[in-house]
């Protein structure tokens, strides 16, 4: 700090001045304390305006209780620790954390039902084939003549092709459900989750080494999401990604592409173009979320108004020795250079756009 800035030296002398009305003027640990919530508090991102406001509150409203400062300092930062470890990024990890122990605890019960269901199928495929084989026996026991023998065995091999073909039919049933299960993100169906999207990248690169073919990728993100939470709470956010997913979900499954959920109301969409028709769906994906009218559910009931979002979008396409990571990297740095310079816009990666007319 410049030894001339009069402002700044008053302004501590003000402190100072304050807190030796309140016994804790000498103390540095005190002045560090007061000039954190203070100052430092309402420059972080991680809280909210609420959680500043209470921090802030908590805090000066111990210093100014009269009596002791004894174990106040301690009652203090013990405030302090609950509020930093209760920032929107914890909470976010810590809601992350739990989806995921939710997946995976259902997905373990969706296999477990699954092997039971199999060795149950096992078990009852192996009865029945018993019994065929006993009225097989009996047939030919009582059968006193080829012509008369015929139409039985035809009846009961004709039970045997019957029950196997539903049990196919129930068992690609069952397969379908567990591949959903596996592979798609639980809160943006019919979106696939990360870890296929990694598996699914993967596996395309393999297959542009082999033929050469085009591939690209693209990044989405909502603008200002954290404000539609803020403002309308987390269960309307939670549309708000619905909504943008069924329109990356449509648009894909018209071109045959592949969508997932990056993470958080990040969205990642491959598609077998080349950066220039990517770039082109882009805008096109853009401009179809910038005019929807989304009309929020408030307490079981649709607002009578509507909510206008945007979403930023980065474009990459893949390079020769890319890894699946890198080229995800490369679609994000685009995206947020897109953030940077505006948002509602689409970029490729090591471009810059320029504004779009609407």
């Amino acid at each position: 700090m410049s030894t001339d800035c009069q402002s700044d030296s008053c302004a501590i002398k003000k402190i100072c001045s304050e807190m030796h009305k309140i016994g804790c003027g000498n103390d540095l640990s005190w002045l560090a304390v007061v000039l954190f919530v203070r100052n430092l508090v309402s420059n972080f991102s991680i809280f909210t305006d609420e959680q500043k406001s209470a921090m802030q509150r908590s805090v000066f409203g111990r210093l100014a209780n009269n009596g002791s400062l004894d174990g106040k300092f301690e009652q203090i930062i013990d405030d302090l620790e609950v509020f930093i470890a209760s920032n929107q990024a914890t909470v976010a990890a810590e809601e992350e954390l739990e989806s995921q122990i939710k997946v995976t605890s259902s997905l373990a019960m969706v296999v477990n039902e699954f092997i039971s269901e199999s060795l149950s199928s096992e078990q009852e495929r192996g009865k029945l084939l018993n019994a065929f084989g006993r009225e097989t026996l009996e047939v030919l026991s009582e059968a006193d003549d080829l012509e008369a023998l015929r139409p039985k065995l035809k009846v009961l091999l004709k039970s045997m092709l019957v029950h196997y073909k539903e049990k196919a039919k129930e068992w690609e049933r069952r397969a379908r459900f567990l591949e959903q299960t596996v592979n798609v993100d639980p809160l943006l169906a019919p979106l696939h989750n990360r870890r296929y999207l990694e598996s699914y990248l993967r596996t395309a690169i393999e297959q542009n080494q082999v033929d050469n073919s085009p591939l690209s990728v693209l990044m989405l993100d909502i603008d200002n999401f954290k404000e539609v939470n803020d403002t309308y709470g987390h269960q309307v956010g939670d549309d708000v990604l619905r909504t943008l997913a069924k329109i990356i979900s449509a648009h894909s499954e018209k071109y045959g592409w592949f969508a997932a959920r990056y993470g958080g109301d990040e969205l990642v969409v491959v598609c077998a173009v080349s950066v220039d028709e990517a770039l082109l769906h882009s805008d096109a994906i853009r401009l179809a979320v910038q005019n929807y009218e989304f009309k929020p559910r408030i307490n079981g009931k649709l607002a009578d108004g509507s909510i206008r979002f945007t979403v930023s979008i980065g474009v990459a396409g893949y390079q020769l020795g890319m890894s699946s990571d890198e080229l995800l990297n490369c679609a994000d740095k685009a995206m947020y250079d897109v953030k940077g310079t505006g948002k509602n816009n689409v970029a490729q990666f090591g471009v810059i756009n320029v504004e779009p007319e609407w």
